[in-house]
């Protein structure tokens, strides 16, 4: 009886509804919070108005003391003037005196009611402040777990396209696998003289196994890829209320670190990509021309080893919104991608601007670090190339978290937003995604052309 493959199913309307509601419980938070600022923006206007009403009266008050002084010191000019009227014009002098006693009452009144306006206002200021950071917030997080979602989805559709490939070789396998069986059967009726034809149908059937083993090892290998892939997505669902999807454009002193190893020139080993390289090209430009806070920055270059685009190493270049763009991109134009990818040079030396008020690093790169600090010379001669990508990877992540990228008391975390270029490997977005995370940034996957 022949195994029949089931194509697995990545998504359902069931999944579909789950996201709906996370979107849905995400949004009613942000109309809440906005209602909750609206209004306390009204009851902050309101104390606004009291207070300057507070003032007036103030005001008012201060004038009327302003004219009962001048009127006493009139009165006491009189008396000493006219004798006759002198009685008449102390009890005007005692009746003003205690209005401007109940008038300096009234001002301390009115004094201190505007002390506590101001007080409330202050206040509610404040709660403003407060609610609106949570508002932007909530948006950002919103953003963020839309574009994860998308990741997820876009990584998935490739895992059951690849499935589906290998149940089909698997297939055609245990075809041929059948069709050597009954050509050997047939053969071990027929006389002594075709025996030599039978070994040879044997040892086609053998390679056949062979081949029906492996392809089967490869079905279970995809079969472990996809169950990996379901977790992250699973962890994408439970971190998307908590995440911004995209990359917030910040930073005042960036550094930009630009792979150029030989695989930003091609869409997979065989096949060259012309307008990759000028993908990266314009991918930086746009990030350069939309940071609104950019002042001082440097583009690194890394493969085999790192080197500075412009020149001016291990200091900051002053940003001009029309030159440094134009410039940056000529220079990148001139640069020919080739080499390998030594990712841990790339970030030792941009970490050597953190002393200098370094806040933002950007990382363009399509693939996982393969030479560079991190092997040991045993490990690089014997080897494969995916365990020495895995190595170099965790050593580069270590070393973040350790050294270069350590909180101390006097400087804050740098951090890092990562953007894949047209990678072929789930582990080189779910290496980038990780750097990012684990860097307070934010990681984008660029799509094939």
């Amino acid at each position: 009886m022949r195994t029949r493959h089931k194509i697995p199913t990545i998504f359902n309307l069931s999944m579909v509804d789950v996201l709906c509601c996370a979107l849905g419980c995400v949004i009613l938070l942000w109309l809440l919070n906005f209602r909750e600022a609206k209004r306390r923006s009204l009851i902050a206007g309101e104390t606004a108005v009291q207070l300057a009403d507070a003032r007036a009266q103030l005001t008012a008050a201060e004038r009327d003391i302003s004219n009962l002084m001048a009127q006493r010191d009139a009165a006491l000019a009189q008396l000493l003037t006219t004798g006759k009227e002198r009685d008449h014009l102390r009890g005007d002098i005692a009746d003003l005196d205690k209005k401007l006693a109940a008038l300096r009452r009234a001002a301390a009144e009115i004094e201190d009611r505007l002390s506590r306006k101001s007080d409330a206002y202050q206040a509610a200021a404040r709660d403003l402040t407060i609610v609106e950071k949570d508002r932007l917030a909530l948006q950002m997080l919103l953003r963020d777990k839309d574009a994860l979602a998308r990741a997820a989805a876009l990584a998935a559709d490739d895992l059951a396209l690849r499935l589906r490939d290998a149940d089909a070789r698997a297939k055609k396998l245990l075809a041929l696998s059948e069709s050597l069986e009954g050509q050997l059967a047939m053969s071990r009726d027929k006389s002594t003289g075709a025996e030599t034809r039978l070994l040879a149908l044997e040892k086609e059937l053998l390679d056949s196994k062979k081949r029906l083993g492996v392809a089967r090892l490869t079905i279970d290998e995809l079969q472990d890829e996809k169950k990996l892939l379901a977790h992250q997505i699973a962890r994408a669902k439970a971190d998307a209320d908590n995440r911004f999807a995209g990359i917030a454009l910040t930073g005042r002193r960036v550094v930009f670190l630009v792979d150029m190893s030989g695989s930003m020139d091609y869409v997979d080993e065989q096949t060259q990509a012309p307008d990759k390289w000028a993908g990266v090209r314009e991918t930086l430009a746009k990030i350069m021309r939309s940071l609104p806070e950019l002042e001082k920055f440097q583009v690194i270059l890394f493969a085999r080893d790192a080197s500075y685009l412009m020149g001016n190493e291990d200091r900051w270049i002053a940003f001009d919104p029309k030159a440094s763009v134009e410039q940056a991109t000529k220079a990148l134009a001139a640069t020919k991608p080739k080499g390998a990818t030594n990712m841990y040079a790339a970030l030792d030396a941009a970490f050597r601007f953190r002393a200098d008020g370094l806040d933002t690093i950007y990382l363009l790169s399509d693939g996982l670090p393969n030479v560079g600090t991190g092997l040991t010379p045993e490990q690089a001669s014997k080897l494969k190339e995916t365990e020495k990508c895995e190595i170099l990877s965790n050593h580069v992540r270590k070393m973040l978290k350790t050294t270069w990228n350590k909180p101390g008391l006097d400087r804050s975390r740098v951090r890092i937003n990562t953007i894949g270029f047209f990678y072929e490997s789930p582990d080189v977005g779910a290496f980038l995604w990780a750097l990012a995370r684990e860097n307070d940034g934010s990681f984008v996957g660029m799509s094939k052309p």
